[in-house]
């Protein structure tokens, strides 16, 4: 958990998308269909689902010890990044290079989302007719 902590930039669809991979595809941990079933549990709770998944992933690999270890090696690596990005945003983000750092970095971090989820979506969309309700589901 670790590891999807330090490099799970991206947001919470991402963190899906990279657990997906790790548990289902890297580690055959579980299927799909349980990995779908997981994620439906967690959806449905209050808060991110994504450290949720994380946290039910390692609990159910390693009992409660690994849901403590598993939850603070998922939160605690983002969450130094995210110290370090804000404390170089409100020092650097008002000067020219710091801006212009900040709009190269935002097609990079679209094009990360959209490389990960691409698998989670096939997996998932199985059928047409979730293809449509997905399609519905996004906001306008």
């Amino acid at each position: 958990m670790a590891k999807l902590g330090t490099i799970a930039f991206g947001g919470p669809a991402v963190h899906v998308a990279m657990l997906r991979d790790e548990t289902v595809a890297r580690r055959r941990w579980l299927s799909d269909a349980e990995f779908l079933d997981l994620f439906g549990v967690v959806s449905v709770l209050p808060g991110p689902s994504s450290t949720q998944l994380a946290i039910a992933l390692s609990r159910r690999r390693a009992g409660w010890p690994g849901l403590v270890l598993g939850g603070a090696c998922f939160i605690a690596p983002a969450m130094a990044i995210v110290l370090g990005l804000a404390w170089a945003y409100t020092r650097y983000g008002a000067t020219p290079t710091g801006g212009g750092v900040g709009y190269g970095v935002e097609p990079v971090v679209v094009a990360i989302v959209a490389v990960a989820l691409w698998p989670l979506a096939r997996a998932a969309l199985t059928r047409r007719w979730l293809v449509v309700v997905g399609a519905r589901a996004i906001p306008r």
